[in-house]
């Protein structure tokens, strides 16, 4: 982990700028902001695109909430559509100077972006510009494999093959030497495994979810195998919904085992295109990997019994990083301290 160190500069920030979350980390400070990666669009706005957005982050998701009827979410870094560069453009800003105003961050920081796989050249200029608008005194970005893999050598000192479960997309790499030596795509990120709970609960039960409910199920008793099923069939989660039936809010207690017997047919094209992905790789890194294990971080690791899916997949050993969710913004983070002084790996209080 790393060191709070008091010479270190206060005003070097590394942002993980996710399709499902925007993460502020400071060496020195730790995690500053966790938002999620959304915007409140007025739908009878005259002018639409920018200008009908009202909200972004935790504000956003408390307003569509209350005012369904007149507001939806849109995800900035996940399509091009309703003039999503300039969105993500101006959720990033609204993130930055609010950060600044309430004083978690000072004026004028040094940044490296994370941004999500999918955003080309241009999308990470323009985001970039967007820092340097903001007040940033200079903006760079880094690898998100670079990051994740930076992320898991803080707690797994020689890391394997790391697989990372991204919202949009999950993917298999390996690094060596900082430079991506391997590189695969996985056949579903977490947002999918969302989407085929909110339409397993609508047809099995005319039960409409939201997304956000949809990834609370998976986490509480969602599994990633059939012997997770067996054991943790008697969990439960009570959740929130609307009945299309009766057209009313309604409260539904979702079993273990539905959820699981939904996502069977998602997880098993996983573990195909793990096995599909790792018969890809060379043989230095086969053999990196069966003397380090393969790490698993992103949001999708805090899926129930993935590391048991992906070693039924692999025959490697397999461990969750700590702390999955933040782990590509702490390696962007410790690639920053390291750049001015050597770091020291220690547990930060």
């Amino acid at each position: 982990m790393l060191n709070r160190r008091k010479s270190y500069p206060q005003d070097r920030l590394a942002i993980d700028l996710g399709a499902y979350h925007t993460r502020f980390y400071s060496a020195t400070d730790g995690l500053l902001v966790d938002e999620p990666s959304i915007g409140a669009l007025d739908i009878d706005h005259p002018l639409g695109g920018e200008s009908a957005v009202v909200a972004f982050g935790h504000n956003a998701a408390e307003r569509i909430e209350s005012n369904p009827g007149q507001l939806r979410s849109v995800h900035p870094l996940q399509s091009d559509r309703h003039n999503d560069l300039g969105l993500s453009r101006k959720m990033l800003a609204h993130f930055l100077s609010t950060a600044t105003r309430s004083g978690l961050i000072k004026k004028g920081p040094e940044i490296s972006l994370v941004l999500p796989h999918q955003c080309d050249v241009n999308t990470a200029s323009q985001l970039l510009q967007t820092c340097i608008g903001a007040g940033a005194l200079k903006a760079d970005y880094q690898d998100a494999a670079i990051t994740a893999f930076l992320g898991t050598a803080l707690d797994h000192s020689k890391p394997g093959v790391v697989i990372d479960f991204g919202a949009t997309h999950s993917r298999l790499f390996a690094i060596a030497d900082n430079q991506v030596q391997f590189h695969q795509t996985l056949s579903c990120g977490g947002d999918a495994i969302d989407q085929a709970i909110i339409k397993g609960l609508l047809e099995r039960f005319d039960l409409q979810v939201s997304e956000a409910g949809a990834r609370e199920v998976k986490h509480r008793v969602g599994a990633a195998t059939e012997q997770s099923i067996v054991q943790h069939s008697r969990q439960s989660f009570q959740l929130n919904c609307l009945s299309l039936a009766t057209n009313t809010n309604t409260q539904f207690r979702i079993g273990s085992e539905t959820i699981s017997l939904i996502l069977q047919p998602m997880l098993q094209q996983l573990t195909h295109s793990i096995r599909l992905a790792f018969a890809a790789v060379d043989t230095h890194i086969k053999n990196h990997a069966f003397e380090n294990g393969i790490q698993l971080c992103g949001g999708g690791a805090l899926l129930s019994r993935i590391d048991q899916l992906v070693m039924e997949a692999t025959d490697l050993p397999v461990v969750v990083v700590n702390r999955p969710l933040t782990c590509s913004v702490r390696g962007a983070a410790s690639q920053m301290v390291d750049a001015v002084a050597p770091l020291e790996l220690t547990e930060p209080v």
